[in-house]
This record gives C-alpha cells, sequence and structure tokens, in this order.
C-alpha cells in the first residue's frame, strides 16, 4: 500500500491533534479571562454595534478609542454574531488559527528536511504541550502567527519573484493588524528569504506597508480626530513603552533571559534536536528556507531587549524551533535512521500523555457566566457605555454584558480607604463582585468594603449558586437602580 503524501499526512496530525484538543478542553469549559479575553469580545461587540469600531476600535462597550488594532476583533466579530457572547467564540479563531500554523509549519519543514521532516515538524508542534495550552485562549498573537506563517508559506511556493513577495507581504500586513509591531518576529524571517534580491525585498516591503496602513486610511476616513491617538498607539504605547517599561505595572517587567528560560521549558525533550537543527540550519544557510528557519528562531533575542515581556509573545517564535527539531532529526537519521524514528516517537508520545493530563484541567473556572447570567436581567437597561459594576476581571463581564464596569483597584491604581465613598455614593454602580479569595485581577478591596456592602446592598451568591447548580468563587451584590 502506498504511504500518504506529506501533506496528507501534515494534514492529518494536525486535525486529530485539534480534534484531541477540543476533546480534551472544549472551548466553552472555562470563563472567559479579562484582560485580554474580555477585551477582545468586547471590542468584537462593538465592530457588531456600529462599523466606525472596526476603524479605531474601543476596549469598553461603545467607548473611546482604545490599543489594539481592529483585524482580530473583527475575525472574533464575526463567530460571536454565529455564537453569541459565549467564551467558545472567543477561542474557536485561535483553534483554527493554531491549525493553520501546524499545516504551514509542516509545509515549510518539507523543504527543509523532505517529506519526513513536513511529518515530524508537525507532530513536534502538535505534541508540544505549550502550544497546545497556548492556543486555547484568545489571543491575537494566534492569527498574526498564522498570517506569518502563510506569508513564509507563499514564498517557500516558487521563486521570489516580485508578484509572489508582494502577496508575503500583503499577508505581513494582515499580521501587522492583528498585533501591530510583534509582526517583526516573522517580517525578518520573510526578508531574510529573499535576501538579496532587492526587487522581491521592496515588493515584500511594499506589500507589508500598503495593507499594515488600512488602519490609519481608515481612521482618516471615518474618525480623524482618532488618527493622533492611534499614531500615539503605533509609535508609543505599543514600541516605546515596551521597550523602557513605562506606564506598565511591575509584573510586566522580566528578566532578559526570561524567553530563553521559557523556550527552554517548553522544549526540554527537544533540545538536543533544536540545537542539531540549527547547526544543520547555519551550515545550510545559504538556502533561503535555511536562512529563514534560523533568523525566525532568533526572535527571542529581538523580544529579550524589551523590558516589558509576556510568554504569549513568544508563540510566534515556537514554530520555527518546532520546524528545526524536524532538522536536526532528519540529521541524524541520515546515519542512524532507526534511531532517530525511535527517539522521534518516544518524545512525541510524551508529549501528548502531558497533553492529555494538562488540557483537561479547568484553568479558569470561577463562575463568570453565571453570575453575567444573574446581573443581565438588572443591568439591562444601563447605559453601556457608563460603568455600572465593579467586578475582578471586569473586561470579561464587559464582554458578556456588553456593559462598562471597572476594577475594584490594580497595581497602577491601587485601592484605597479613599476610594469607597465616592464608589458607594455612585448610583450607577448597581453589581459589585468580590473575590475574597485576593486571586483574581481587580477583585479584593478590603475587609470594611466588604462590610459596607453587606449593610447597603442585598448578596445574591446564594441565589446564583442555587440557580446554577454550582459553588462560585467570588460574591456577588447588587442594589436597586434610582
Amino acid at each position: 500500500m502506498k504511504p500518504p503524501s506529506p501533506a496528507v499526512a501534515v494534514a492529518a496530525i494536525a486535525l486529530a491533534a485539534l480534534a484531541l484538543w477540543i476533546a480534551l478542553s472544549p472551548p466553552q469549559r472555562n470563563d472567559v479571562v479579562g484582560g485580554d479575553e474580555g477585551y477582545y469580545g468586547t471590542m468584537a461587540r462593538n465592530v457588531l454595534a456600529s462599523p466606525r469600531f472596526l476603524a479605531s476600535p474601543a476596549l469598553t462597550p461603545l467607548g473611546p478609542p482604545g490599543d489594539k488594532p481592529p483585524l482580530y476583533p473583527a475575525l472574533l466579530a464575526a463567530f460571536v454574531r454565529i455564537m453569541g457572547p459565549t467564551a467558545a467564540a472567543l477561542r474557536w479563531p485561535s483553534l483554527l488559527s493554531a491549525l493553520i500554523v501546524m499545516l504551514c509549519v509542516g509545509a515549510l519543514a518539507g523543504r527543509a528536511a523532505g517529506a519526513a521532516g513536513a511529518t515530524t515538524a508537525t507532530l513536534f508542534l502538535a505534541s508540544l504541550p505549550w502550544f497546545a495550552d497556548s492556543s486555547r485562549v484568545a489571543n491575537a498573537e494566534l492569527p498574526l502567527t498564522a498570517f506569518g506563517a502563510l506569508a513564509l508559506v507563499v514564498l517557500a511556493g516558487g521563486r521570489a519573484t516580485p508578484r509572489r513577495a508582494a502577496a508575503a507581504g500583503a499577508l505581513l500586513g494582515l499580521a501587522f493588524l492583528c498585533k501591530l509591531w510583534l509582526v517583526v518576529l516573522i517580517a525578518i524571517p520573510a526578508a531574510a528569504w529573499v535576501w538579496p534580491d532587492r526587487g522581491a525585498l521592496i515588493a515584500l516591503a511594499t506589500g507589508a506597508v500598503l495593507v499594515g496602513a488600512l488602519q490609519l486610511i481608515g481612521v482618516a476616513i471615518v474618525a480623524p480626530r482618532d488618527l493622533a491617538h492611534w499614531w500615539s498607539v503605533y509609535m508609543s504605547f505599543s514600541l516605546a513603552s515596551r521597550v523602557g517599561g513605562e506606564g506598565f505595572a511591575a509584573d510586566w517587567i522580566r528578566p532578559p533571559t526570561f524567553y530563553l528560560a521559557t523556550l527552554a521549558r517548553a522544549f526540554v525533550l527537544l533540545l538536543p534536536l533544536v540545537a542539531v537543527g540549527a547547526w544543520e540550519a547555519a551550515r545550510r544557510r545559504r538556502e533561503p528556507i535555511m536562512r529563514a528557519l534560523l533568523a525566525w528562531s532568533l526572535g527571542f533575542v529581538l523580544l529579550s531587549l524589551f523590558r516589558v515581556k509576556s510568554g504569549v509573545y513568544l508563540y510566534p517564535v515556537v514554530p520555527a524551533w518546532a520546524a528545526l527539531a524536524s532538522v536536526g532529526l532528519g540529521a541524524i537519521a541520515r546515519r542512524w535512521k532507526r534511531a532517530a524514528l525511535a527517539l522521534g516517537a518516544a518524545i512525541a508520545i510524551a508529549g501528548f500523555a502531558r497533553e492529555i493530563q494538562r488540557l483537561p484541567v479547568r484553568y479558569h473556572d470561577p463562575g463568570y457566566r453565571a453570575v453575567a447570567a444573574a446581573l443581565a436581567p438588572l443591568l439591562a437597561d444601563a447605559d453601556p457605555a457608563r460603568a455600572s459594576y465593579v467586578a475582578p476581571e471586569a473586561p470579561a463581564f464587559g464582554y458578556t454584558l456588553f456593559r462598562a464596569g471597572r476594577y475594584w483597584g490594580t497595581p497602577l491604581r491601587p485601592w484605597s480607604s479613599a476610594s469607597l465613598e465616592p464608589l458607594m455614593s455612585d448610583s450607577t454602580l448597581r453589581a459589585f463582585v468580590v473575590d475574597p479569595s485576593e486571586r483574581f485581577y481587580g477583585g479584593w478591596p478590603d475587609s470594611t468594603t466588604l462590610h459596607r456592602l453587606k449593610l447597603a446592598t442585598r448578596e445574591i451568591t446564594p441565589d446564583i449558586e442555587r440557580s446554577s447548580g454550582r459553588k462560585l468563587e467570588v460574591r456577588v451584590f447588587v442594589r436597586a437602580a434610582n
């Protein structure tokens, strides 16, 4: 019987991995996380509420311009339209992005290490617990990586003509519109691919700039007063501020070794193969695919220059390490084929075994869905753009309720005793969600405030627990609207 083609094998592995992840951790199982999931979900609902938010997206319901570009919220909006404001609507695009990334890595590794390399690269990425875990949450880094990987696949499709390079550049422009300057992590490998062809480099840059500028062009047409704000976001908040760390809480500031240590933990079983693959790629650096893989894999060095660091920023770099591991395994297989086959299989089995342990664990389940369902009728006539509740992870409720809210306190704006009276006298605030465990971001004021809530409002926590049939990890208090 004829073995399946590399493309079929790659697709089968990627689809099987996706099915496994969904079975182990259904997209709806965990509550929406606020920060980014809540913010992006709210942005998607704003897009559905008015087309003007497509050019100048807002982080809060019907609010002022935010600090995130529009393409990812627009993608999410399509899923929210179909599935409603659920956790699953936010996470399906992430899973599909991960599928695209796995398919692209297989295609690229096939260019570098043949049919066996295509299969093993996909297998290594699919069985990497870090990748599986990161692929089940809503983050703009995932579609950015998908668009960027597609750009590299376009370049891999044939000679780097200006037309092909421009098409790849357009995909990089779409990646930019997902997460702005993080696209550099894949734009540099794309430039390395076409180097030193000046015409292809110019076409690549032109395609990227023309598409990447679409938001600013749209803002200039639809909301010209917002143009200065978005220029500041592009050049200051998303670039200069992250280099120096100004305006970010202390937990965003990490040491220069943070990313290398994260990669070492994620690839602990694959590190020897990555090292061999990097050596092989360096030896064959005259080949465009090898130059691109080397440049792609070294993206963590650029990230390390920024004081502001987050593990998910590594998502665009991780596929390159999986591809290098497959190149390394191929180099070993040329001398010890059976040993290499056994080693690759053992690493993949160990990775999938860890995923089977890790993914079923609920990583975020305080009961926000039940709380939001109880608060929805109480806030139905509230002004969506004006805060009507105080809660931990307030953006998560902003998405599900499509009502603005606020935190109790954050590292940059901590709660103090002076905050209590203005809060209690604000009649627009009708609901108060408190996190007694102090585990969830922005969710705990102090014991004095909790005592005041008990006296001045009505606690509905027991009612929600009875109707939902579950225990909440938060307490909920409400007062009647004036």
